[in-house]
């Protein structure tokens, strides 16, 4: 039946598309394409923190086509995907119901805790990941609810490498074999997966060799894969050039994709922020059980239900009320961190500490007028949060009484609000490869919010110094950013002048949906 069904909407396409549609259901329920495709998107990792590959499921599912997600459980995914595996009532169905299909897998993790277990710690790994990825593919795949229609393309993320550039090339293979339609294999290059194996100089010498020893391998592994697949994307322009001067990848095959941010992510109005920061509790514990860090001061004393730090409700003559920024508001700095060693976080608490000596030498000198407040809030989570948690309650119960850090993890649906409420956003990402750019800068550059971010490789391609935010190579030099950009906020209007310019520098840019119709589309399910 379900074969028949998906016939029968082939068919029947060419006669559907010519009417508009004559009620909401309809709407929601756009006429399958004449040729749709089944896609397969898969993450060796968790789903919900993969939001490029999200966007790419969520661009198929509305050119019309069956989208299969494979990857981790955790976190929930974007707001149109969560919604697209609801099923709201009999008659009236949430917007691409029944094309998305979602196949959570849950690897084994072996425990580090003696000499025994770190030996085999990569090959159990190894294993339990070969068993998710093939149970996946081989069966789980063929239970789907659309499982009539063959898959036509795996768009698989990198990296990881191992083992899922192997087994989605198999799987192709196999399934023209033995299927007789063979998949389209599409790399989407986030990084090169052999760089996330680090080197640890420190490490004894044995060690260092094992280590080299599998970086080594990885990079082989890689290289051999590359040229295997049908289509290939890319973050950076000079990934592509690498590619093409090391893997062997090139020619019409090959398209630089630049992330680019959804519509979801946007300014904030000034009655959602007032809403937002009504909602959020900056001194209760999180979603995870950890303690935001964070103390009660005198930035906090004015939040009330009428009153935020940030906002504030004024009442006309006439009775009406409206929200209004407050001139008295702190700067709000926002940083979406994964709490690992690519993102070094102890140069934003040093440039921080650094800054609040330069507030301090301002107010001995200027009597105090016009210091800036400053509100700084870390979202994300990852495996260095529990060693700096206690570094940031340290800060905040010391005498940094015009500074203060928050800790929050957002639901998908609040994060872009957050970033559209940031004066400023800082960056720490940096590449394993000098290659790829941080996915979070174009959120915030969605959201026209100008950003500090570190120096590295590539960071040109996307952050222009003194045009839409400042580049800096270490903590002082962002502690002479923080203070020139910041200063006498929000009642300076050289200050304002200045963020201003860059968001108006910022304001236009491009979204996914375009970017990704104009470079990815003709690659992943083009006429080919």
């Amino acid at each position: 039946i379900q074969g028949y069904d998906a016939v029968l909407s082939h068919r029947c396409y060419s006669i559907m598309s010519q009417r508009k549609p004559e009620n909401e259901y309809e709407r929601r329920h756009p006429p399958t394409p004449k040729r749709a495709k089944h896609a397969v998107v898969m993450v060796l990792g968790d789903i919900g923190r993969s939001p490029r590959m999200q966007y790419h499921a969520l661009s198929l599912l509305e050119e019309g086509h069956y989208v299969t997600l494979i990857g981790y459980g955790g976190e929930s995914l974007v707001p149109p995907l969560e919604s697209a595996l609801v099923n709201d009532g009999p008659t009236l169905k949430p917007l691409h119901h029944g094309r998305l299909h979602v196949l959570r897998m849950a690897p084994y993790q072996p425990p580090r805790t003696n000499v025994f277990y770190r030996l085999l710690y990569y090959p159990l790994r190894l294993l339990s990941l070969l068993y998710c990825v093939t149970s996946s593919l081989w069966i789980k795949l063929n239970r789907v609810p659309h499982t009539a229609i063959p898959v036509d393309v795996i768009l698989v993320q990198n990296p990881p490498s191992v083992p899922t550039l192997l087994l989605a090339y198999v799987y192709c293979v196999w399934r023209g074999l033995w299927k007789n339609h063979r998949p389209r294999m599409v790399i989407d290059w986030h990084n090169l997966g052999y760089t996330m194996f680090e080197r640890d100089l420190n490490s004894a010498s044995h060690r260092l060799l094992l280590q080299k020893a599998i970086r080594t391998m990885a990079e082989w592994y890689e290289r051999k894969m590359a040229p295997l697949a049908d289509a290939h994307l890319t973050v950076t322009h000079a990934m592509e050039v690498w590619l093409g001067e090391n893997f062997d990848v090139h020619g019409k095959c090959v398209r630089v994709l630049y992330d680019k941010p959804p519509l979801m992510f946007r300014p904030t109005t000034v009655e959602e922020q007032h809403a937002l920061f009504n909602r959020l509790n900056l001194d209760i514990e999180e979603s995870d059980g950890q303690k935001s860090s964070t103390r009660k001061v005198d930035l906090l004393a004015c939040q009330t239900e009428e009153n935020t730090m940030f906002t504030q409700l004024t009442c006309a003559s006439d009775g009406t009320t409206s929200v209004q920024l407050r001139n008295d508001r702190p700067a709000l700095l926002v940083s979406s961190t994964s709490w690992t060693p690519d993102e070094d976080f102890s140069i934003l608490l040093k440039s921080l500490k650094r800054l609040h000596e330069k507030i301090l030498l301002q107010i001995i000198n200027n009597g105090g007028t016009n210091v800036p407040k400053i509100v700084v809030i870390v979202t994300g989570k990852g495996p260095q949060k529990a060693h700096y948690l206690p570094l940031l309650e340290e800060f905040n119960a010391s005498s940094h009484q015009h500074i203060e850090i928050h800790t929050l993890w957002l639901e998908a649906a609040d994060y872009p609000k957050l970033l559209g409420c940031a004066t400023l956003g800082i960056s720490l990402h940096t590449s394993t490869s000098g290659l790829d750019l941080p996915m979070k800068v174009l959120d915030m550059f969605g959201c026209q919010v100008p950003v500090c971010a570190i120096k590295f490789d590539c960071l040109e391609e996307l952050v222009k110094d003194g045009v839409n935010g400042r580049i800096f190579g270490n903590e002082e030099e962002l502690a002479n950013q923080l203070y020139d950009l910041l200063d006498g906020y929000p009642m300076n209007e050289k200050t304002m002048e200045r963020l201003g310019m860059y968001r108006r520098n910022i304001c236009g840019v491009k979204r996914w949906k375009e970017n990704w119709e104009e470079c990815a589309r003709h690659l992943i399910v083009g006429d080919w």
